[in-house]
């Protein structure tokens, strides 16, 4: 018997939103994870973000079980956003409408979030696997620091994440702005509320193909979303002094991250230029990360030739 069921007052229900454009060929499955979950009190709300394809038939296919939610096309931050002000749970959290989640991941989040109380935000292992649901890798991300999070930007939760909803009202929701690292920047406010838990096991299952935000090249404006992040956290006048210790190393990892974005999309000019920016602090640039972010370019270059 697991904690959670010797004490049945301490399952705070729990609110998912699925933000949904063009999902159809996935949808199903990462519902079908959600409603097999061994969790008690579970509200999952999906986000139609406008799609044209049959991803609201899909997902009304499911029934009462799953709420729909139907508005024009705003972007994956506005989705969430609104299905987040319609849900009911004390605790919060996401799943992209291609990802999936293990049956226990609900109940292990919740429970060491209850037995963690200075936590706002537990986040697990994941595999990741390919369109044909084939895994590929296993992802163990490093356990939370705050100078992991803040002077590294390692992007630490991924899916299966799940956060107070008082910590979040107070950070505030992912910025519409942004379609890159809407996530990260989240993150970076969440964290000013409270500590996070790294829970190691695999709790969910992030699918990597080739429509993914993460792989795709993308617009010249995404890659300039880390400086733009940057910018708008260091204007905080409440930052703690550590955090604001680490600006330039913070800094210097931002354009390491725009360095990849830029990269992986073929502008391998502005690429270069980012990474020659991250030698104001030459630790950054001398590390693993940089190298990995340099290799990726030198490929992106050579592939578009």
């Amino acid at each position: 018997m697991s904690s959670l069921e010797k004490n049945v007052k301490r399952t705070p229900p729990v609110s998912l939103v699925v933000p949904a454009f063009n999902a159809a060929a996935y949808i199903g499955e990462t519902i079908e994870s959600l409603l097999v979950q061994d969790y008690p009190d579970l509200e999952i709300t999906v986000v139609d973000d406008g799609s044209t394809d049959d991803t609201s038939d899909i997902v009304a296919s499911f029934g009462a079980r799953v709420k729909l939610h139907r508005q024009a096309n705003a972007g994956q931050s506005a989705a969430m956003t609104t299905g987040w002000a319609m849900s009911t749970g004390e605790v919060l959290g996401y799943v992209s409408a291609d990802d999936r989640l293990r049956p226990a991941a609900i109940r292990r989040c919740v429970e060491e979030l209850m037995a963690h109380p200075e936590v706002v935000l537990v986040y697990p292992d994941f595999h990741i696997i390919d369109e044909r649901s084939v895994l590929r890798s296993t992802l163990r991300p490093p356990d939370y620091s705050r100078r992991a999070l803040y002077a590294k930007l390692h992007c630490l939760p991924g899916p299966g994440a799940l956060f107070r909803r008082p910590a979040y009202e107070k950070a505030g929701s992912w910025r519409s702005d942004l379609r890159q690292i809407p996530d990260l920047d989240f993150f970076l406010r969440m964290g000013l509320e409270g500590s996070f838990y790294h829970l190691p096991e695999v709790l969910a299952e992030f699918r990597m193909h080739s429509a993914s935000t993460t792989y795709r090249a993308v617009p010249f404006e995404r890659g300039e979303e880390p400086q733009l992040m940057v910018d708008a956290f260091f204007q905080r006048k409440d930052l703690p002094d550590d955090i604001r210790r680490w600006e330039r190393e913070t800094r210097a990892n931002a354009n390491l991250l725009s360095a990849a974005i830029h990269g992986r999309s073929g502008r391998t000019g502005i690429a270069l230029r980012r990474l020659t920016a991250a030698a104001s602090h030459p630790p950054t640039l001398a590390s693993f990360k940089a190298l990995k972010h340099t290799l990726l370019i030198a490929r992106s270059a050579f592939s578009v030739r």
